[in-house]
């Protein structure tokens, strides 16, 4: 029976060694991949200050990558914006007879309002419309003659009931006009004139619209070249950077270094280009956007605002773009000039 104790207390006490031993070699490697990394970030960092005029260069084509980007964003989303205001200032005019009675009117606009592509409904007299006419007629030919003026006044109103509606988005008339010919409220109300369901505003929008996509498409297209080409640049640099190394890098294989001990520091610096260019490109979107702002308000408020309220997901996405740039350039690299 103590022979069974004493082996257990031995049994327990082997266990105990063993854990204090995967411990400490746990946490010695956990510090030696600590240390080994924070050697790589630093090696990076002295082969990014080293390669000045290269690094300079590798920064100014990715800045331009990254401008060229967030510049189509930016104007795709004040497109947008564009879009939204003009279409919040066209009115479809729907006419009404003019012997009909207010209550009418009011009935129509009722059931009007109740669809799901109305935004709103004003209604003008025919009154109201006649006077505006005269104004307009005085103001366009000058026309200062009493006489005329009032005999102008006076002459008999032809002008129908306007209703003025908005619609929630101008690419959809049908539930408009169906309402229009088919609901009981507007039976042998409608003037003679026909609705303005389509009108020159609406030919605006589209070719805001069309505008807008071809900003879109030439600037992701530009980003690309750009891109392209800042990879390329990338590549060569720390190719270069190889080159410059290559006898310690062989030194470095031979006494067993790890492949991330070598091709980390090439990493780190294809990196450190990609947030240099991320905070250059940023600074000279905000400031163009600013600027804009402050000479076009109201149309680039809402572009301007979200990015001053989300600036951190602005940033992240610069840095992002960046560091992916510079880490694809840095990888084909030396995934081809570093072969064991």
């Amino acid at each position: 029976m103590s022979s069974k104790k004493a082996e257990t207390k031995i049994n327990n006490k082997t266990a105990r060694e063993i854990s204090k031993e995967r411990l400490r070699r746990i946490t010695k490697a956990r510090k030696h991949r600590i240390r080994t990394t924070g050697r790589v970030v630093k090696y990076g960092a002295k082969s990014f200050a080293r390669n000045t005029w290269l690094s300079a260069a590798a920064i100014a084509i990715m800045a331009i990558t990254l401008i060229v980007l967030g510049a189509t964003i930016v104007a795709t989303d004040v497109m947008k914006t564009t879009i939204k205001e003009v279409e919040s200032q066209v009115e479809i005019s729907v006419y009404v007879k003019q012997d009909a009675t207010q209550e009418e009117i009011e009935r129509i606009i009722g059931r009007m309002t109740q669809l799901s592509t109305v935004s709103g409904v004003a209604y003008v007299t025919p009154e109201e419309a006649n006077n505006s006419t005269i104004k307009k007629l005085i103001e366009d030919n000058n026309i200062t003659d009493e006489t005329m003026i009032q005999e102008l006044e006076q002459a008999p109103n032809a002008l129908p009931w306007t209703l003025n509606v908005k619609l929630v988005s101008l690419d959809d008339t049908s539930e408009l006009e169906k309402f229009v010919n088919e609901d009981e409220s507007m039976k042998d109300m409608l003037d003679a004139r026909p609705p303005s369901y389509a009108n020159k505003n609406r030919e605006t929008i589209d070719h805001i619209a069309q505008i807008m996509n071809r900003i879109q498409l030439i600037g992701l297209i530009a980003a690309g070249v750009f891109a392209v080409i800042a990879i390329l640049i990338v590549f060569n640099t720390i190719r270069m950077a190889i080159f410059s190394r290559k006898e310690e890098i062989y030194m470095m294989k031979l006494v067993g270094a790890s492949k991330w001990f070598i091709t980390g520091p090439f990493l780190v610096e294809a990196s450190l280009y990609g947030i240099v260019a991320a905070i250059v490109s940023g600074a000279v979107v905000y400031g163009a956007v600013y600027g804009l702002e402050t000479q076009f308000g109201a149309l680039i408020s809402p572009t301007f605002n979200i990015m001053k309220d989300y600036w951190y997901f602005v940033a992240a996405a610069f840095l992002v773009g960046g560091i992916v740039i510079g880490i694809i350039s840095s990888l084909l690299a030396t995934r081809k000039y570093l072969k064991i």
